[in-house]
């Protein structure tokens, strides 16, 4: 080829194109410059979304699972119940983490307890402690509580006097069993009905009411404030007292109830789940900014949200009314027959004088906030003189443990004082825990204390007391 043909531009192009040409014949169909079809896109979503999905699957269930290892995300120990309120998860393991430490195994009967059968054992005397979170004691763990140590208290001292028996002596021996029911946020009324459906049961030789500070006040609906949900107590024009569910049955058909219900299953077997609703209520408590752009994200969605909430049935609490009509009628029936006498026995007089002279407001003041723990106590009293009747009718005596409370709440002193009036006309035992309490101002910097609740030092102090005091009702069984 001469060298003028070689450089012939014509013959260069002509034979660029040709092997363009040539090369473009020769790649593969999936190489074709005009991209992929729809259908090969869709083929290749079907891969990738699935794999997605898969790995998303892969990453939560690592993080249930290194929760569960680390004994994370347990939580959640309420469910709602139709009866009382709340009630507990049963079967629950329980991370409490706020004040104080524990992990503990909630009873196959709903109970922060060690497990008990139904039926009372021969030759067994069993005690019923009923009361709020400081019986229920979740800062400790179930061994440390004064309600298992008033058991090993009993128990050990009578083992001792076994020994200490002289040759010939006959020593009775007796085993004694305690009953944890207490329940975090129930007050006065729920200790009612409690006894009426749960306690009961047991056949208790011995019913022990953890009296606390603030029980007096929670008998009737509190309108305007986020409370748990309680059966309260109503009165008709005829003064004749009766458990009232109206206002629970509001509060049962929220969208937060109906939520509760929904997830009741996650609550009690996903650690993510908990961990999640843990945080999700921390941050609800202490941040504005999170309740904001929470419900900034969840607007669109809160009408689907409540619709469905709406559509779940209560049925799903079982078939409660049966025994709800039963606790009300045994109420009105055991009002008829006890006394309504007045416990109060402080009387604070009106201010008389120039109503806008100096301290005015605050004395009266003073007099309203005295006026209404009047009422409230009067028909405390009146509560416990139903239980008191319940539980002879079943062969139980009564007994009612006043715990200590900050030095300065004065109202409630008088309180303690009322009962032990109402402890000597009914024949209840008052075990009066404040007065060998060491002083409690401020209940943050005694020993005895994580900072509302008892710690295991406060425990085995209250247990040393409620043992010696219950000594000369056990000698009578």
């Amino acid at each position: 080829m001469s060298p003028t043909t070689l450089y012939d531009p014509e013959v260069i192009t002509t034979t660029a194109a040709i092997s363009t040409a040539n090369r473009d014949a020769l790649q593969p169909k999936f190489l074709n410059k005009q991209g992929p079809t729809n259908f090969q896109k869709f083929r290749a979503a079907l891969f990738v979304v699935p794999s997605i999905l898969v790995l998303c699957a892969v990453v939560l269930l690592a993080a249930e699972v290194t929760l569960g290892l680390f004994g994370l995300g347990d939580d959640e120990y309420i469910k709602i119940d139709p009866i009382l309120g709340i009630s507990h998860l049963e079967n629950k393991w329980v991370d409490f983490r706020q004040e104080g430490f524990a992990r503990e195994k909630i009873s196959s009967t709903g109970l922060r307890d060690v497990e008990h059968q139904l039926a009372k054992p021969k030759g067994v005397t069993r005690i019923a402690f009923i009361g709020d979170s400081k019986t229920q004691a979740m800062q400790v763990p179930i061994a440390d509580t004064f309600v298992r140590l008033v058991e090993n208290n009993l128990n050990a001292q009578n083992e001792q006097k076994a020994q200490q028996a002289q040759p010939g002596q006959s020593v009775q021996k007796q085993k004694f069993e305690t009953i944890n029911f207490g329940m975090s946020s129930y007050g006065i009324v729920q200790y009612f009905v409690n006894y009426l459906t749960r306690v009961r049961p047991y056949a208790p030789d011995v019913t022990v009411v953890v009296y606390n500070i603030f029980d007096s006040t929670e008998n009737f609906p509190k309108f305007g404030t986020v409370t748990l949900p309680a059966p309260t107590l109503s009165a008709n024009n005829k003064d004749e007292l009766t458990i009232d569910y109206n206002f629970m049955d509001g509060w049962l058909h929220g969208e937060g109830v109906k939520f509760m219900i929904a997830s009741e299953w996650l609550r009690r077997n996903c650690h993510l789940f908990q961990a999640l609703c843990a945080d999700d209520f921390m941050l609800r408590s202490s941040s504005k900014w999170y309740v904001s752009t929470f419900n900034a994200l969840f607007a669109p969605f809160s009408g689907s949200f409540e619709n469905e909430m709406a559509s779940i049935p209560l049925s799903k609490l079982g078939n409660y009314e049966a025994q709800r009509k039963a606790v009300c009628d045994e109420t009105r029936a055991l009002d008829k027959q006890v006394s309504h006498d007045k416990i109060w026995t402080w009387t604070v007089q009106p201010r008389l004088g120039d109503v806008n002279a100096a301290g005015a407001d605050g004395q009266e003041s003073f007099k309203m906030l005295h006026d209404a723990a009047s009422a409230d106590v009067n028909l405390v009293g009146r509560v416990f003189r139903m239980l008191n009747k319940a539980c002879s009718n079943s062969g139980s005596k009564l007994v009612i443990v006043t715990l200590p409370s900050l030095d300065n709440m004065v109202f409630y002193y008088k309180e303690i004082k009322a009962l032990k009036k109402l402890g000597a006309q009914e024949g209840i035992t008052i075990i009066d825990a404040t007065e060998q309490f060491p002083s409690l101002a401020p209940m943050q910097k005694s020993p005895l204390y994580y900072s509302a609740h008892f710690s295991p030092a406060g425990h085995r102090k209250l247990a040393s007391i409620i043992t010696e005091g219950l000594k000369p009702i056990l000698k009578q069984q």
